[in-house]
């Protein structure tokens, strides 16, 4: 039986994970920084592990500077004026507070919502808002545009309405939206204005949140060439580090995508270490392997899960495992470095990656489903012990119970097993 669970084990397939070369935490622990007497000393006083660094820091001089990043130009802050996905947004969300805001009127730099809670209006830097991934937000025109009685460039005008009019879409039909405009009632061309669906990565649409490549007319794109009527999309997820020229007077052209990126200039870390009193170090060394979700879409993706209740956090599996808390920089976890398996994002605490689970939102990962537990409870109900096991999919169902499917090599087999526990049950439906 020994001989037979290690043999198990060594053909998991899609759950194994590869022996890891030193990296992540254990890497970086003992990982050696040279510090400095102050910033300006030409030359180190010496080495230490920069576990040591950060148990003892005291301060740090960062200087940023936001910049707007086009194919592989970057501008500063002033020379673009991109629309972001917060000025095509009904309501916006506090991302410390989770509250929700009505917007009143927005921006370059601020945006002016409803406060409920304080009773009265109140205006907030841009940056300090995040857009609703459950508000599908408005239209804007982008040049002066005709109002057609019907959606149809041979339909009559019924008036025109002036670059910069936010609109909101009543309705979607044949490239056209259907808006109210004063006292009108009538279509705009959408290749004339911009949307929140122009800015979106992700749409909720068929019950399932899903990685969209572009819009196109009145439909979307997914990643797989499914086309996707807007009229049945109910969520979107605009990064808010995204933003689009909608002015032919910009140094780039209209409709080019921009990156809304930090720029975080040298800066130095002051930690205190026992004999040598105050030192400086460059923190770059912390640095993480971030993708952007533009360059994980070309790649092949195996399994995609988002937060339950909040879009914009996700895990995904392409070749190794990636986790975002923005819906557009995906960090990839150093754990696992060509995994393509299942992945599942219970909650805030609680993810898994395979036969892996973390419990302390992503940041570590043990082995957590126990193989031969599945193995037996196979043989114990369908009467053969499995040599094979690849585990497929993994969920939860109400009351916190786990649910994964497996393959056996020649059939698909669904077993279900308390959350808390590792009591495996075949599921014969």
């Amino acid at each position: 039986m020994l001989f037979v669970i290690i043999s198990l084990i060594a053909q998991i397939g899609f759950t194994a994970i590869p022996p890891q070369k030193m990296g992540g935490k254990e890497a970086m622990s003992t990982l050696q920084v040279p510090f400095f007497k102050s910033p300006e000393s030409l030359f180190p006083s010496g080495s230490v592990s920069i576990k040591a660094l950060q148990k003892q820091q005291t301060n740090a001089r960062l200087t940023k500077e936001k910049l707007y990043k086009w194919k592989n130009q970057f501008f500063r802050a002033h020379e673009l004026k991109p629309i972001r996905p917060v000025h095509l947004s009904r309501t916006v969300i506090d991302p410390v507070t989770k509250q929700r805001f009505k917007v009143l009127e927005a921006n370059v730099d601020f945006v002016k919502v409803r406060d409920d809670i304080k009773k009265r209006e109140v205006e907030y830097p841009l940056d300090h808002l995040a857009s609703d991934p459950y508000d599908t937000g408005i239209a804007i025109t982008l040049t002066d545009t005709y109002l057609k009685k019907i959606p149809s460039d041979d339909g009559k005008v019924l008036t025109t309405i002036p670059q910069g009019i936010s609109l909101t879409a009543i309705s979607y039909e044949n490239g056209f939206a259907k808006v109210n405009y004063k006292n009108y009632s009538g279509y705009v061309r959408l290749s004339e204005a911009v949307t929140k669906f122009d800015l979106a990565t992700v749409i909720y649409a068929e019950e399932k949140w899903q990685f969209v490549k572009r819009r196109e007319f009145d439909s979307m794109i997914t990643v797989d060439d499914k086309k996707i009527h807007l009229s049945q999309i109910r969520g979107l997820v605009t990064p808010d580090l995204r933003g689009l020229i909608a002015s032919s007077n910009q140094k780039i052209p209209l409709w080019s995508l921009v990156e809304i990126i930090t720029d975080q200039k040298p800066s130095w870390i002051e930690s205190t270490l026992k004999g040598h009193g105050s030192v400086w170090w460059k923190p770059s060394v912390l640095r993480e392997e971030v993708y952007t979700i533009d360059q994980l879409l070309k790649k092949e993706i195996s399994s995609v899960s988002f937060h339950p209740k909040d879009p914009l956090k996700g895990i995904l599996s392409a070749h190794g495992v990636f986790m975002t808390e923005d819906g557009y920089h995906w960090t990839k976890i150093s754990q696992f470095t060509d995994f393509n398996g299942p992945v599942y994002y219970f909650n805030d605490v609680m993810l898994f990656v395979g036969q892996f689970r973390s419990i302390d939102g992503g940041r570590s990962f043990d082995n957590y489903i126990q193989i031969d537990k599945m193995a037996s409870a196979i043989e114990y109900s369908l009467g053969f012990f499995p040599k094979k096991l690849q585990v497929k999919r993994i969920e939860t169902r109400s009351p916190f119970r786990l649910k994964i499917e497996i393959d056996t090599g020649n059939k698909r087999i669904k077993m279900e097993s308390p959350l808390f526990a590792q009591d495996w049950k075949v599921v014969r439906n």
